[in-house]
């Protein structure tokens, strides 16, 4: 029988929820980004790093297709700075964005796919796998 996802953690402009028979956890934003902030946009992007942390699952959803709110670019470079990090630390494998086509900088709108998530690198002479480093 599959398991009832929960709700973690929410405030006015969106709610995480954690899916145990996928091991996923997604941010939901709510119409309410209609009238968010910048603090507000980092406020629930910390508590989805922060739920992330705790909870430590496989794959990561943010639902955008309720999402209203213009970012700035120094949000982005802030997000970029402190929360991407968090993200990586959680261990989380898999990343995805749920968008409209109205949506600006998707790859239908011409932009380069690029990873969010930055991936810590292998030591030298190390294989992907092996768990060795040559020595």
């Amino acid at each position: 029988m599959p398991q009832e996802p929960q709700e973690l953690a929410a405030n006015e402009w969106g709610t995480v929820s954690y899916y145990p028979q996928w091991n996923t956890l997604e941010l939901k934003w709510s119409q309410q980004t209609r009238s968010m902030t910048e603090d507000g946009f980092k406020e629930t992007l910390q508590i989805l790093a922060d739920q992330g942390l705790k909870v430590r699952p496989r794959y990561m959803i943010v639902d955008s297709t309720e999402f209203f709110h213009a970012v700035s670019e120094g949000t982005l470079a802030w997000r970029n700075e402190h929360i991407v990090p968090l993200y990586n630390d959680t261990g989380v494998e898999k990343f995805a964005f749920l968008v409209t086509g109205t949506m600006p900088g998707t790859v239908e709108k011409g932009a380069e796919p690029a990873p969010d998530v930055r991936r810590r690198s292998r030591p030298a002479g190390s294989r992907p796998g092996s768990g060795c480093t040559r020595g």
